[in-house]
């Protein structure tokens, strides 16, 4: 495998543990994939969110889960994008909490793991 291949699956691993950790409704399968000090901006309506990514852990952990209500929930990586030790990530997701999302991750490897340490979102459109 060779570096750039690596490189995305670890990314690609970060990311995964942010899909699941949505779709189980997990804070702590999302605290795989977040830096402890990143954060969440976008926004909600007309209103801007510009917050500590426990701001994503406490709507996550106060909404019922995909899993558990049968929303039809899904999320794919549309594009990555590696320069030595950060990246970028936009990731398309459907369905989640009765919204379409184009989510921006920024990402930094430390210490040999990939930590997401920005997250920019959209929302598209309502389910």
């Amino acid at each position: 495998m060779n570096a750039t291949a690596m490189e995305q699956d670890g990314i690609r691993q970060a990311i995964n543990f942010y899909i699941d950790g949505l779709r189980e409704g997990s804070v702590e399968t999302l605290k795989q994939a977040f830096h402890s000090e990143a954060t969440m901006c976008g926004y909600f309506g007309e209103t801007l969110m510009v917050v500590p990514i426990q701001g994503l852990y406490d709507f996550v952990g106060s909404n019922p889960a995909p899993a558990k209500t049968g929303e039809p929930f899904s999320a794919s990586v549309a594009a990555i994008e590696v320069a030595g030790s950060v990246a970028s990530a936009r990731i398309t997701e459907k369905s989640y909490q009765g919204f379409d999302f184009t989510t921006f991750f920024q990402l930094l490897k430390i210490d040999g793991r990939w930590w997401i340490v920005g997250k920019v979102f959209n929302i598209d459109s309502q389910s």
